[in-house]
């Protein structure tokens, strides 16, 4: 698609049914850049419960703009799914090389400024929180590509395409949201992106993708052999409700929630019907077939973010070639919700943002 086209009166550049893009201002991207200079001089990490908790307050600082653009997008008014904002500030020399591994340390990174304006931003859609399962909580995820799982179903990935999948999805407190913020892609990788209201549903599909009549198993990122760190060791109890959620899943749907504007719960890679279920076989195949063939794609660039509703949209990433070293590709992703409350029998406490 020509991304140059369709131009919205409100600012929005209209891509496709799932996609819009909205380009930062001067004034918002000075406004962005001083409510995180203010996080970063008394936070030396975005990965604590107290910077969530200021980041979440300082978030209501930021241009007005911005905030009545989340407050519509949160409040499903806008005509897309998944909203690129173009043109956060990513200094590419401060920021040092790229990391080799998501295994980062977390306090005084040289991206700190850039991670708060991100998390700052993202905090406009909910409450940031972390998976307990999947590097011990982290906030601030890398993105990077990681050779020895290049051909698997990790972010780290690239010999693959990586497939359709809302994040967590087989989690019933997963994300509302997330961000992804882009500091490099000198390998033009593209990010795909499918939105729910670009596919039309029958009456025979809807009967058979809104029953649960599907299983999801947590994807390899939450098993124990994918979060050895050098930062800190997690014990096998953590992983135990993981256990059970490969053993024995839950039936769930594909599809809930209203028909005309339908929640989204898909993972291409960790989906399968119920057993003998053929009718529900065949409806999946065509609700993953139907989002390839309306996916949109873009090359994101270093200051793009987007925001993917996590609900409403599935997402992945073609295959690439990285350039593995210290200019290699870099993203980051947060996680938020809407009301953090009703995640608190997966958390350890109240003031806990980990999702065990």
């Amino acid at each position: 698609m020509n991304l140059s086209e369709g131009i919205d009166p409100s600012g929005l550049q209209r891509v496709s049914k799932s996609l819009a893009i909205y380009e930062l201002s001067d004034d918002e991207v000075t406004g962005i850049a001083e409510v995180a200079q203010e996080l970063v001089s008394y936070h030396d990490s975005v990965e604590s419960a107290r910077f969530a908790h200021d980041c979440a307050l300082a978030s209501q600082e930021l241009p007005r703009s911005l905030r009545a653009l989340a407050h519509r997008y949160r409040q499903l008014e806008l005509p897309c799914s998944v909203l690129l904002l173009r043109g956060m500030p990513v200094d590419d020399a401060r920021i040092g090389p790229s990391p080799a591994h998501w295994d980062a340390p977390w306090r005084n990174p040289a991206s700190l400024l850039e991670e708060a304006m991100q998390c700052a931003m993202t905090s406009l859609l909910g409450e940031m929180f972390g998976w307990r399962t999947q590097e011990n909580g982290r906030f601030l995820r890398h993105i990077v590509p990681i050779e020895k799982d290049r051909a698997q179903q990790l972010g780290g990935s690239s010999s693959v395409t990586l497939v359709w999948h809302n994040e967590e999805a087989f989690h019933e407190h997963r994300a509302d949201f997330l961000s992804l913020l882009c500091y490099r892609n000198d390998e033009r990788a593209q990010t795909i992106f499918c939105g729910i209201d670009e596919i039309e549903i029958s009456d025979d599909m809807w009967r058979v993708l809104s029953a649960p009549r599907f299983t999801i198993v947590p994807d390899k990122s939450h098993l124990p052999e994918q979060n050895v760190s050098e930062q800190w060791r997690l014990d096998d109890h953590v992983f135990e409700r993981i256990r059970r959620m490969h053993e024995n899943p839950e039936p769930v749907p594909a599809l809930s929630g209203s028909r005309a504007h339908p929640w989204l719960r898909v993972d291409e890679a960790f989906m399968a019907p119920l057993p003998g279920d053929r009718a529900a076989q065949r409806a999946l195949r065509w609700l993953i077939d139907a989002c390839y063939a309306h996916q949109t794609s873009v090359v994101m660039r270093p200051g793009d973010m987007v925001w993917i509703d996590n609900k409403r949209a599935v997402h992945g990433r073609t295959v690439y070639q990285p350039n593995y070293g210290p200019r290699q590709r870099w993203l980051r992703r947060v996680n938020v919700h809407v009301d953090l409350r009703e995640t608190l029998p997966f958390r350890q406490a109240p003031a806990a943002r980990e999702i065990l």
